[in-house]
């Protein structure tokens, strides 16, 4: 099994024909103070299961944490994949993220598990708003 997608986004949905729509991705929250709580983000993922993982179940697990370590969530739950024989198949999983407080500035990361196996880790930053890269003026 392999996560080939991994990103925090604004929006996100998958449409009915199986087509990852996105919207503005990112990797870094500014804040003009903390305690600062974001109202809504997705966690988007795009998983590659192989043909021997195909009809089995499987557990996911999220974790947010900050840079001292201290977890801002945690979310478990399962998921199977039915495919055609023989055949890997990749799927789209989006994780709304909503009313999260961030505490302090500075790094987080995302960490995604898969049957208990660490496969994927997202850093991003929470950043005092005057930080802000601004691009030069010509």
């Amino acid at each position: 099994m392999e996560i080939v997608l991994a990103t925090l986004a604004d929006c996100a949905n998958t449409s009915n024909d199986g087509k990852l729509n996105l919207m503005g991705l990112f990797d870094t929250l500014y804040a003009a103070n903390v305690p600062v709580t974001h109202p809504s983000m997705q966690l988007v993922l795009r998983i590659r299961v192989e043909p021997a993982e195909i009809d089995r179940q499987h557990e996911l697990e999220i974790r947010c944490m900050d840079a001292d370590g201290e977890e801002l969530f945690k979310v478990k739950g399962g998921f199977s994949v039915q495919a055609l024989p023989g055949r890997a198949a990749t799927f789209n999983h989006v994780v709304g993220i909503n009313n999260l407080t961030f505490q302090k500035y500075g790094g987080h990361t995302v960490s995604i598990f898969v049957n208990r196996d660490l496969k994927e880790t997202l850093e991003f930053e929470v950043a005092k708003a005057e930080q802000r890269a601004r691009p030069a003026a010509d």
